[in-house]
């Protein structure tokens, strides 16, 4: 690790001005317009982060970013209990996606610029805790602020976005936390956003009509009593578990072919990079000519000899210049047992450990690494939006069966970008996962405070 470190800050000493490498994630007015005005200009849609391409900021700043806004929640029958470290159950999982749309109470840190192609951020987000959240009643900015108490619902699971980013022409790497999704479905069953964030070192490089992609991701560790337990009743004890992707994409044409590997290493040092605990194998074909976006997944596990697939149709139209409509539909199937392992560290799951004092809980996440609503699933998602380089709506409804239970994600959101307070945001989000129901309405807005 520490010599990929090092090979990585001896290319930032050698960087070329080229173009910028700030990153975009889903959620955000400049991702979707990005990824609309990518797909006009023949860019076929592999997943993200996206390069920040239409970026004019480019100046160096400390910042302190503070929420304005309100929250209604009209239904909620979701709760986490406190207790010790344990993992937590396949709902409480499923409810916890919620943290992605939770606005932090303060963010602070900085953003840096060298040029146009080294960007770095770190950002300190303080967000309640999945517990005191569901817990708590919704809070207006004077709850958040008339006395000390949000300091102890207030999660350490932070930052969850930071990193360090170099593009060139040719290639481009980054180091951090971020989300990470291969292919072209938007719920990847190989490598999702189903995690809050991948420690991660990412490295792609262009070759004629070739696209190489190898993402190295350090996982956490630690594990229950009763999973200690089961991991050192095996010889594999080492505090150790590590995840390395390689993908390749071929493109000709309007067709994209993606070739996908994922292997775990767990528990030792392996001995070959073949040495895995247990693996993800993956192929998806894609056929972009705008309008239309037609494409396919498929990812097996040749150890459990399991398999998923899923399968989808994007029509992208762009009746202005700068104004983009979309529809999107498909379709998942995720066979039972294709992440699951008994033994701890051969697990296809990203953990992260959320400690919270109110009330007193040590919960560890495990996110599955491929399909966000995880094995042993069949899924519909149905969901679009209509972008401008200042506003966005967004529209999303998925819904199936996930262990033998029903779920369903509504989610309606509009954001608009306002000079001097950044973005007006608008949520209204209906989760139900069994007999479970979550259903909220929001609005807010950030102010920002830049120093530059």
């Amino acid at each position: 690790m520490k010599k990929i470190v090092l090979i990585f800050f001896i290319a930032i000493l050698n960087t070329i001005l080229f173009s910028s490498a700030k990153l975009l994630f889903p959620g955000t007015i400049e991702y979707y317009y990005q990824k609309s005005l990518n797909m006009y200009a023949g860019i076929q849609y592999t997943g993200f982060p996206l390069l920040y391409k239409n970026d004019s900021e480019y100046k160096s700043s400390i910042l302190f970013k503070i929420p304005l806004g309100y929250e209604k929640r009209l239904e909620n029958t979701v709760i986490f209990d406190g207790g010790g470290y344990s993992t937590l159950e396949k709902d409480e999982i499923f409810f916890s996606n919620m943290y992605k749309e939770y606005y932090s109470w303060l963010d602070f840190g900085f953003e840096f610029y060298h040029n146009k192609n080294l960007y770095a951020q770190f950002i300190v987000d303080f967000k309640e805790g999945n517990s005191p959240y569901f817990k708590y009643k919704s809070m207006n900015i004077y709850d958040i602020y008339k006395d000390a108490s949000i300091l102890t619902r207030t999660t350490l699971d932070t930052p969850s976005l930071s990193y360090l980013s170099l593009n060139e022409k040719k290639w481009s790497m980054v180091l951090g936390r971020t989300p990470i999704s291969l292919g072209p479905l938007k719920n990847s069953l190989l490598i999702s956003d189903a995690s809050k964030y991948y420690e991660n070192i990412n490295f792609k490089i262009k070759l004629a009509d070739f696209t190489y992609n190898s993402i190295l991701i350090s996982m956490q560790p630690m594990m229950t009593k009763t999973e200690y337990e089961k991991q050192f009743s095996t010889d594999a004890t080492l505090a150790f578990k590590e995840v390395w992707v390689n993908r390749i994409d071929y493109e000709s044409y309007a067709i994209n072919i993606g070739l996908s590997t994922l292997g775990l290493y767990g528990g030792e040092i392996p001995s070959t990079p073949f040495d895995v605990k247990n693996a993800l194998a993956g192929i998806d074909i894609q056929y972009q000519k705008m309008p239309f976006r037609l494409y396919f997944q498929d990812a097996y596990n040749p150890i459990k000899q399991k398999n998923s697939y899923g399968y989808g149709v994007e029509i992208l139209l762009k009746p202005l210049k700068e104004l983009f409509i979309s529809g999107q539909y498909e379709y998942y199937s995720v066979d039972a047992g294709i992440y699951e392992d008994d033994i701890p560290y051969n697990r296809l799951y990203n953990r992260s450990l959320e400690i919270i004092n109110d009330p007193g809980a040590r919960y560890f996440y495990d996110y599955p690494l491929g399909f966000k609503y995880d094995e042993n699933s069949k899924a519909t998602s149905i969901s679009g939006y209509i972008s401008s380089k200042n506003w966005l709506l967004y529209y999303e409804n998925e819904f199936g069966i996930s262990f033998g239970e029903e779920f369903k994600v509504q989610k309606i959101k509009g954001i608009i970008n306002i000079p001097l307070i950044e973005n007006l945001e608008f949520k209204y989000i209906n989760m139900e996962y069994g007999d479970e129901r979550y259903n909220i309405y929001s609005i807010f807005t950030t102010i920002p405070l830049k120093l530059k």
